[in-house]
């Protein structure tokens, strides 16, 4: 990230431009970009002194605060309904006050990460079924039905898949005409 240019040079630019040397002369004296040197020259004519002044207000990334309404009105959304998302928020927020200019809805995304409070409910899931592999040649077998499979002759057949957990082979299918 760029450093912020001294007081002292920015003056300097706006005595040397008053002076009659050029922009490119000045920008390869201070090593400065050509666009900040015209940006100095129109804040020193818009503003004077005061103009020259680092605007520090500008930095950085904006969080709101907790007086901001559609911060807030994002957390009682969040808090009233922990399972919907962002875009959920977002949209319902969007149809109940269609006047207010809403942030995009990754950015509310982003709020619930600021918050610890606001951090996405995670829901419970099934417990996962033990996997009990075949040991022996016909312990377990997979079957798995084909229905209305079209075939070359046009008619429609259907059939049983059945293999072998444990070695894999395919067990003779009976095959089924419609």
């Amino acid at each position: 990230m760029p450093q912020a240019i001294s007081m002292a040079i920015r003056q300097n630019v706006i005595r040397l431009y008053e002076q009659g040397k050029t922009i490119s002369f000045i920008s390869r004296l201070f090593n400065i970009n050509r666009g900040t040197i015209h940006t100095l020259i129109n804040r020193h004519k818009k503003n004077g002194e005061q103009g020259l002044k680092p605007n520090y207000d500008n930095c950085g990334k904006s969080q709101l605060g907790e007086n901001d309404f559609i911060y807030r009105a994002v957390r009682c959304m969040r808090t009233w309904h922990p399972v919907w998302g962002a875009e959920k928020i977002h949209a319902e927020i969007a149809q109940m006050r269609p006047e207010l200019k809403l942030p995009h809805y990754r950015t509310i995304n982003r709020w619930f990460h600021w918050n610890n409070q606001l951090q996405p409910v995670f829901r419970s899931t099934l417990p996962k079924a033990g996997t009990k592999k075949a040991k022996y040649l016909h312990e377990g077998w997979q079957i798995d039905a084909k229905e209305e499979i079209l075939t070359m002759d046009g008619n429609k057949q259907c059939w049983l898949n059945i293999i072998d957990e444990y070695s894999g082979t395919v067990i003779d299918p009976p095959v089924f005409s419609l």
